[in-house]
């Protein structure tokens, strides 16, 4: 998913085809994820609450549903692999939806990769080089988060996010290595932020 994402963000770039192609392997992905998870879930009635586990939980929910519209409106929309579902007369409420949920998704899903992304080092711990990976890392990070930024701003994204741009806009003679690394520069940018918050969720949890 982290991969296709930004790829899926190229739209035009990449064609309508592989967009709508990538966008049902996400989907696909996303749903085996969850059964891949399912404990989580099933323990969701049980259990003490801290602050972590309320901002996890709230946090998963609004993900799950705002997951749930991307594709639907994206079916909507469709062109050319659910265009036998005739569901054309939804297309501007369905292109609305789909704008937003866009940006939307991809700001939360790079915020949930942050959140989750000392269970991904986990199995470098053991290794002795890992002080010097995790400070280079460190490092390295927070100066591509730090252009990341400037990409946010520049690629427009709080005017997707909030529905004052409802079209989006591409240059055609822009590189597509550029336009991915700039979206890559944004989904690291909320990973480290996911990652710092979660680090803050967990140090006021275990000093209660």
């Amino acid at each position: 998913m982290t991969v296709l994402m930004p790829l899926l963000m190229a739209y035009s770039l990449i064609g309508e085809e592989f967009h709508e192609i990538a966008g049902t392997v996400i989907f696909v992905l996303f749903i085996v994820h969850h059964i891949l998870h399912l404990k989580w879930w099933k323990a969701i009635p049980r259990g003490k609450y801290n602050p972590y586990r309320v901002f996890i939980t709230v946090f998963n929910f609004i993900l799950l549903i705002v997951m749930f519209l991307q594709p639907l409106s994206g079916i909507a929309l469709s062109k050319h692999l659910y265009t036998f579902l005739q569901l054309r007369g939804l297309a501007a409420t369905a292109r609305t939806v789909h704008m937003i949920c866009a940006y939307w998704c991809y700001v939360l899903l790079s915020l949930h990769l942050g959140l989750h992304t000392d269970q991904i080092i986990r199995p470098l711990k053991n290794k002795k080089s890992f002080g010097v990976i995790k400070w280079v890392g460190r490092v390295v990070f927070i100066m591509v988060a730090a252009y990341g930024v400037y990409a946010f701003i520049h690629r427009g994204f709080w005017g997707y996010m909030s529905g004052k741009t409802m079209f989006a806009f591409f240059d055609f003679s822009e590189s597509r290595v550029l336009f991915i690394a700039d979206y890559l520069a944004v989904m690291t940018l909320f990973a480290v932020i996911g990652n710092y918050l979660s680090k803050l969720l967990k140090t006021r949890r275990k000093t209660k």
